[in-house]
């Protein structure tokens, strides 16, 4: 398949992706302030790096359980493309979610790190063990939306030929969370 035309079906894939998490009818959190007993679920879109072939067009779907209003628990799924690659991993994932003092309380951090897998398609397949680690910003809209954007470091050991081992992928999305 040409370049454009896997880029065109990954940028598709990711609009649907989304459009489908966002009009998703199951009960759902409150974005502003999470209560514990509750699931709240997102998307984003961004780039990842030091991919096996590069840079590439990164899709993020996940769900968080709220054990308190400060620790969640849950999947986190990462879709990547490039011309020749196809990459998804999956991890489950635990987050701490702070208040920052004096700023507006819409406004949460939250630190998180995994434990999954990752399976990786270039000229030659491989899967490996994935341990991604990062930090969030959360700002509300509204009581059901919230804006987020997550910068994540996806330790691996993938090797799919013709370049040397990934071992560290960062990535950074932006994408809604209700």
């Amino acid at each position: 398949m040409k370049q454009p035309t896997k880029c065109l079906l990954a940028f598709v894939h990711a609009v649907c992706l989304i459009g489908l998490v966002s009009v998703a009818t199951v009960d759902l959190s409150v974005a502003a302030e999470p209560q514990a007993g509750i699931w709240s679920a997102g998307a984003a879109i961004g780039f990842l790096g030091e991919t096996p072939d590069g840079t590439a067009f990164a899709t993020n779907l996940h769900a968080d359980y709220f054990l308190n209003h400060q620790v969640s628990v849950g999947p986190l799924a990462q879709f990547a493309v490039t011309g020749d690659l196809f990459q998804v991993g999956v991890s489950g994932q635990g987050k701490y979610w702070l208040n920052l003092p004096g700023v507006d309380t819409r406004l949460k951090v939250n630190l998180q790190g995994g434990l999954g897998f990752l399976y990786a398609d270039r000229h030659s397949s491989d899967a490996s063990w994935l341990i991604p680690i990062g930090v969030g910003v959360d700002y509300a809209l509204n009581q059901q939306l919230s804006l987020m954007s997550t910068f994540l470091l996806n330790f691996t050991d993938v090797e799919t030929g013709r370049r040397s081992d990934a071992t560290v992928m960062p990535g950074l999305t932006f994408g809604i969370r209700f």
